[in-house]
Protein backbone atom coordinates (compact mmCIF):
# COMPACT_ATOMS: atom_id res chain seq x y z
CA UNK A 1 0.00 0.00 0.00
CA UNK A 2 1.52 3.31 -1.08
CA UNK A 3 2.12 6.07 1.47
CA UNK A 4 1.36 3.81 4.43
CA UNK A 5 3.09 6.09 6.93
CA UNK A 6 1.08 9.12 5.85
CA UNK A 7 -2.09 7.02 5.93
CA UNK A 8 -1.46 5.95 9.54
CA UNK A 9 -0.51 9.49 10.52
CA UNK A 10 -3.80 10.78 9.14
CA UNK A 11 -5.75 8.08 10.99
CA UNK A 12 -3.97 8.84 14.25
CA UNK A 13 -4.51 12.58 13.85
CA UNK A 14 -8.23 12.01 13.27
CA UNK A 15 -8.52 10.17 16.58
CA UNK A 16 -8.13 6.56 15.44
CA UNK A 17 -4.99 5.58 17.33
CA UNK A 18 -3.54 3.23 19.94
CA UNK A 19 -4.90 5.36 22.79
CA UNK A 20 -8.49 5.47 21.52
CA UNK A 21 -9.35 1.84 20.83
CA UNK A 22 -13.13 1.63 20.84
CA UNK A 23 -15.32 -0.69 22.88
CA UNK A 24 -16.14 -2.81 19.85
CA UNK A 25 -12.50 -3.84 19.37
CA UNK A 26 -11.94 -4.23 23.11
CA UNK A 27 -14.81 -6.69 23.38
CA UNK A 28 -14.95 -8.32 19.96
CA UNK A 29 -11.30 -9.38 19.71
CA UNK A 30 -11.24 -11.28 23.04
CA UNK A 31 -14.62 -12.79 22.09
CA UNK A 32 -13.22 -14.13 18.81
CA UNK A 33 -9.99 -15.27 20.45
CA UNK A 34 -11.91 -17.17 23.11
CA UNK A 35 -13.68 -19.11 20.36
CA UNK A 36 -10.74 -19.81 18.09
CA UNK A 37 -7.59 -19.37 20.24
CA UNK A 38 -8.84 -20.38 23.69
CA UNK A 39 -5.48 -20.67 25.45
CA UNK A 40 -3.92 -17.43 26.70
CA UNK A 41 -0.60 -19.00 25.62
CA UNK A 42 -1.77 -19.27 22.00
CA UNK A 43 0.70 -17.79 19.53
CA UNK A 44 -1.31 -15.18 17.64
CA UNK A 45 -0.07 -13.11 14.71
CA UNK A 46 -1.67 -9.96 13.31
CA UNK A 47 -0.71 -9.38 9.68
CA UNK A 48 -1.22 -5.73 8.84
CA UNK A 49 -1.31 -4.61 12.46
CA UNK A 50 -1.72 -0.92 11.62
CA UNK A 51 -2.36 0.95 14.86
CA UNK A 52 -2.76 -2.16 16.99
CA UNK A 53 -6.53 -2.18 17.34
CA UNK A 54 -6.62 -5.98 17.31
CA UNK A 55 -3.52 -6.96 19.27
CA UNK A 56 -3.73 -4.41 22.08
CA UNK A 57 -7.18 -5.66 23.19
CA UNK A 58 -5.83 -9.23 23.12
CA UNK A 59 -2.86 -8.16 25.24
CA UNK A 60 -5.22 -6.51 27.71
CA UNK A 61 -7.27 -9.72 27.79
CA UNK A 62 -4.22 -11.70 28.92
CA UNK A 63 -2.82 -13.16 25.69
CA UNK A 64 0.94 -13.40 26.07
CA UNK A 65 2.41 -14.57 22.74
CA UNK A 66 1.56 -11.89 20.20
CA UNK A 67 3.35 -10.99 16.97
CA UNK A 68 2.72 -8.02 14.67
CA UNK A 69 3.53 -7.75 10.96
CA UNK A 70 3.47 -4.51 9.00
CA UNK A 71 5.69 -2.80 6.49
CA UNK A 72 5.44 0.49 8.34
CA UNK A 73 6.80 0.74 11.87
CA UNK A 74 4.45 3.58 12.89
CA UNK A 75 3.15 1.60 15.91
CA UNK A 76 6.28 -0.49 16.50
CA UNK A 77 7.48 1.30 19.64
CA UNK A 78 4.09 1.18 21.37
CA UNK A 79 3.56 -2.49 20.53
CA UNK A 80 7.03 -3.50 21.68
CA UNK A 81 6.44 -1.64 24.95
CA UNK A 82 3.53 -4.02 25.44
CA UNK A 83 5.77 -7.04 24.82
CA UNK A 84 4.47 -7.62 21.30
CA UNK A 85 7.04 -8.84 18.78
CA UNK A 86 7.14 -6.68 15.63
CA UNK A 87 8.40 -7.53 12.13
CA UNK A 88 8.73 -4.75 9.57
CA UNK A 89 7.82 -6.59 6.36
CA UNK A 90 5.81 -6.12 3.17
CA UNK A 91 3.45 -9.10 3.22
CA UNK A 92 2.77 -8.76 -0.50
CA UNK A 93 6.29 -9.95 -1.31
CA UNK A 94 8.21 -10.84 1.89
CA UNK A 95 8.68 -14.07 3.81
CA UNK A 96 8.02 -13.79 7.53
CA UNK A 97 11.22 -14.88 9.36
CA UNK A 98 9.62 -17.62 11.43
CA UNK A 99 9.62 -21.41 11.14
CA UNK A 100 6.76 -23.32 9.54
CA UNK A 101 3.78 -24.41 11.61
CA UNK A 102 4.53 -22.43 14.77
CA UNK A 103 1.50 -20.10 14.97
CA UNK A 104 -1.87 -21.01 16.52
CA UNK A 105 -3.87 -18.19 15.02
CA UNK A 106 -3.57 -15.44 12.42
CA UNK A 107 -5.74 -12.34 12.23
CA UNK A 108 -5.76 -9.80 9.43
CA UNK A 109 -8.34 -7.05 9.73
CA UNK A 110 -8.94 -4.52 6.95
CA UNK A 111 -5.70 -5.24 5.18
CA UNK A 112 -6.32 -7.66 2.30
CA UNK A 113 -8.31 -5.04 0.36
CA UNK A 114 -5.13 -2.93 0.25
CA UNK A 115 -3.15 -5.63 -1.58
CA UNK A 116 -2.97 -5.91 -5.36
CA UNK A 117 -2.14 -9.61 -5.01
CA UNK A 118 -3.10 -11.60 -1.87
CA UNK A 119 -1.11 -14.71 -2.88
CA UNK A 120 1.81 -14.20 -0.50
CA UNK A 121 -0.45 -13.27 2.41
CA UNK A 122 -2.45 -16.49 2.11
CA UNK A 123 0.62 -18.65 1.40
CA UNK A 124 2.48 -17.30 4.42
CA UNK A 125 -0.57 -17.67 6.65
CA UNK A 126 -0.96 -21.31 5.64
CA UNK A 127 2.76 -22.00 6.07
CA UNK A 128 3.00 -20.52 9.54
CA UNK A 129 -0.16 -22.01 11.01
CA UNK A 130 -0.08 -25.24 12.95
CA UNK A 131 -2.46 -27.99 11.89
CA UNK A 132 -5.87 -26.99 13.21
CA UNK A 133 -4.83 -23.34 13.47
CA UNK A 134 -7.29 -20.65 12.43
CA UNK A 135 -6.98 -17.66 10.15
CA UNK A 136 -9.45 -14.77 10.58
CA UNK A 137 -9.73 -12.18 7.81
CA UNK A 138 -11.98 -9.12 7.95
CA UNK A 139 -12.58 -6.90 4.93
CA UNK A 140 -15.37 -4.66 3.59
CA UNK A 141 -18.19 -6.66 2.03
CA UNK A 142 -18.34 -5.38 -1.56
CA UNK A 143 -22.02 -6.34 -1.86
CA UNK A 144 -22.85 -3.99 1.01
CA UNK A 145 -20.22 -1.30 0.46
CA UNK A 146 -19.90 -0.94 -3.31
CA UNK A 147 -21.06 2.70 -3.07
CA UNK A 148 -18.46 3.64 -0.43
CA UNK A 149 -15.57 1.19 -0.94
CA UNK A 150 -13.52 3.53 -3.11
CA UNK A 151 -13.76 6.46 -0.68
CA UNK A 152 -10.59 5.03 0.83
CA UNK A 153 -8.00 5.84 -1.84
CA UNK A 154 -5.75 3.02 -0.59
CA UNK A 155 -8.28 0.29 -1.41
CA UNK A 156 -7.28 -1.71 -4.49
CA UNK A 157 -9.19 -5.03 -4.38
CA UNK A 158 -12.80 -5.60 -3.24
CA UNK A 159 -14.11 -8.94 -1.96
CA UNK A 160 -17.49 -10.47 -1.29
CA UNK A 161 -18.25 -13.63 0.67
CA UNK A 162 -17.91 -15.92 -2.31
CA UNK A 163 -14.62 -14.49 -3.58
CA UNK A 164 -12.90 -14.64 -0.17
CA UNK A 165 -14.14 -18.21 0.26
CA UNK A 166 -12.73 -19.27 -3.12
CA UNK A 167 -9.42 -17.56 -2.42
CA UNK A 168 -8.91 -19.41 0.88
CA UNK A 169 -10.01 -22.75 -0.56
CA UNK A 170 -7.54 -22.42 -3.44
CA UNK A 171 -4.68 -22.39 -0.93
CA UNK A 172 -5.85 -25.41 1.04
CA UNK A 173 -7.81 -23.85 3.87
CA UNK A 174 -10.95 -25.41 5.29
CA UNK A 175 -13.73 -22.84 5.60
CA UNK A 176 -15.26 -22.60 9.06
CA UNK A 177 -17.39 -19.51 8.64
CA UNK A 178 -17.96 -16.67 6.19
CA UNK A 179 -20.40 -14.06 7.41
CA UNK A 180 -21.15 -10.46 8.20
CA UNK A 181 -19.04 -8.53 10.67
CA UNK A 182 -19.59 -5.36 12.66
CA UNK A 183 -22.88 -3.96 13.91
CA UNK A 184 -25.86 -3.16 11.75
CA UNK A 185 -26.71 0.54 11.64
CA UNK A 186 -28.37 1.58 14.90
CA UNK A 187 -27.21 -1.47 16.85
CA UNK A 188 -23.72 -0.10 17.39
CA UNK A 189 -24.89 3.05 19.14
CA UNK A 190 -27.51 1.18 21.17
CA UNK A 191 -24.90 -0.97 22.91
CA UNK A 192 -27.11 -4.05 22.63
CA UNK A 193 -24.20 -5.97 21.09
CA UNK A 194 -22.49 -5.82 24.50
CA UNK A 195 -25.34 -7.97 25.85
CA UNK A 196 -25.88 -10.16 22.77
CA UNK A 197 -22.50 -10.76 21.07
CA UNK A 198 -24.18 -12.23 18.01
CA UNK A 199 -25.12 -8.66 17.06
CA UNK A 200 -21.42 -8.00 16.40
CA UNK A 201 -21.87 -10.08 13.23
CA UNK A 202 -24.60 -8.10 11.47
CA UNK A 203 -22.66 -5.26 9.83
CA UNK A 204 -21.36 -4.23 6.43
CA UNK A 205 -17.95 -5.90 6.67
CA UNK A 206 -17.35 -9.61 6.25
CA UNK A 207 -15.35 -12.05 8.32
CA UNK A 208 -13.81 -15.23 6.96
CA UNK A 209 -12.71 -17.89 9.43
CA UNK A 210 -10.62 -20.69 7.93
CA UNK A 211 -8.66 -23.61 9.41
CA UNK A 212 -5.48 -25.32 8.30
CA UNK A 213 -6.43 -29.02 8.06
Amino acid sequence: MANKHQYLQEMAASGYNTDTIDDFHRLCLPYLADRFFPSKDSKIMDIGVGLGHCLLPLKAAGYRNLTAIDYDSFSCERLEQEGIQFFDLDIEVGKIPLQDAMIDGIISFHMIEHLKDPTNLINESFRLLKRGGHCLIVTPDWRKQYKTFWRDHTHVHPYDKRSIERLLCCFGFEIIRIGSFGCMRGIGSSGLWKIWPSLMFTGVDLIAVAKKP
